[in-house]
């Protein structure tokens, strides 16, 4: 971990969850999809989906925060063997767009025009961009506080708002260490600074 000037350390994981059991790729139409989102909002981890056993080691004395979405309660309670320290809506995944279109897809092919959807600010009554980013920034200043209080802090989260929170946390003054991808990818930012700010 990075010293800073003062001599302390402070380290913020962001984790993405294990595999969910309704993590799949069928062939779907727009109504279909929808409910493929329901699903896999609702899912648990599979349980052959296990996290690196020194991410699990990684985080003994770390103070620890999840989203609310099951996949990043349950990922905390496989890693951690118990629950988050804080469990915060602000942490869950963006929304993905329902997209009302007259042709079936596989699944990941709807995320992709989804996710592009929604950085083209076409939420189609979903979450904003905007909006989704206003809960990260805020989710932000509660982990850096946490992050100077306890000076290790690991979130579980989730691909995009994960990466989201790492470019807020790095427009901070923050530096990624290393990033991983992928279920249980990890982001690794230190401080380089001797604020918050």
């Amino acid at each position: 971990m990075f010293i800073n000037e003062k001599g302390s350390s402070v380290r913020i994981t962001l984790v993405r969850h294990g595999k969910p059991i309704a993590s799949s790729n069928p062939r779907v139409t727009a109504v279909g999809f929808a409910k493929w989102v329901r699903a896999y909002n609702r899912s648990l981890v599979c349980s052959d989906s296990l996290p690196p056993q020194e991410l699990q080691e990684k985080f003994h004395n770390s103070y620890t925060f999840s989203s609310d979405l099951n996949r990043s309660i349950h990922s905390a309670e496989i890693c951690l063997g118990k629950g988050a320290n804080v469990v915060l809506g602000d942490l869950r995944e963006m929304d993905i767009p329902r997209l009302k279109l007259p042709f079936s897809m596989t699944v990941n092919t709807w995320l992709v025009i989804a996710r592009l959807c929604w950085l083209l600010r076409i939420s189609a009554n979903s979450e904003s961009y905007k909006v989704g980013r206003k809960r990260i920034i805020t989710a932000v200043d509660l982990i850096i506080a946490k992050a100077f209080e306890y000076k290790d802090v690991a979130i579980f989260g989730h691909g995009i708002s994960n990466r989201l929170i790492a470019k807020e946390l790095r427009r901070r003054g923050w530096t990624v260490k290393f990033a991983s991808k992928g279920f249980w990818g990890q982001t690794e930012l230190i401080n380089i600074t001797n604020n918050s700010s």
